[in-house]
């Protein structure tokens, strides 16, 4: 992309965005509503220059036919399984499954991020609910109010997780159930496999 304006980049990841969004490239004046152009001309100019650039391809006289030919940085995620929200349950089921996240703009080019589906409710005062899916980022650690993905002997669950002294505590987010304490002679088997970044709802 040597050579090419950030509005131009801009330009190209909008129109391949709304393309995946709504399974048709955006029309003329659509792409001129979203940057505020005040004239269809600059849209032209900047599909003038962009097709020069070998960026960009259309079909002269038909509306919805441009398509952005830019690499585009990886934005699904691997659904890899399942994980408590309540007591810990085994969380890799092998899902052969991929989760779209192209409308939320995550580039996961970098393979930061996976998604698991929650079964329980032990975080419903945190907004999520039995079924719903979590898009989880890779991380070893994680702030005291944000809500983690741990794996403890060889299980998985979605807690707060706070230090008390030399021990740990997985904290739920529901008045009717108890924290889950992790001693210091069973921190070994306790690894934090991310945080929480989304709630996917299951309707």
């Amino acid at each position: 992309m040597h050579g090419t304006t950030k509005k131009q980049k801009e330009f190209l990841f909008f129109i391949e965005r709304y393309r995946r969004q709504h399974g048709m490239p955006p029309s003329v004046q659509e792409i001129q509503t979203h940057f505020g152009y005040s004239s269809p001309n600059s849209v032209q100019n900047h599909v003038r220059l962009l097709r020069l650039k070998g960026l960009l391809t259309d079909q002269n006289g038909k509306k919805r036919s441009l398509m952005s030919l830019l690499p585009m940085p990886q934005i699904s995620v691997p659904l890899v399984g399942r994980i408590a929200a309540g007591i810990p349950i085994e969380a890799i089921e092998n899902l052969e499954q991929s989760i779209d996240l192209s409308t939320l703009g995550i580039d996961n080019s970098k393979s930061d991020y996976f998604a698991l589906k929650v079964k329980g409710n032990s975080m419903v005062n945190a907004h999520i609910l039995d079924g719903d899916l979590v898009v989880i980022k890779k991380q070893p650690d994680v702030g005291p109010q944000e809500i983690a993905a741990v794996l403890w002997n060889n299980e998985a669950t979605l807690k707060y997780v706070k230090k008390q002294g030399s021990s740990l505590q997985l904290v739920p987010a529901n008045d009717t159930m108890r924290p889950i304490t992790i001693t210091k002679k069973k921190t070994e088997s306790f690894q934090i496999l991310g945080k929480v970044i989304r709630v996917i709802r299951s309707c």
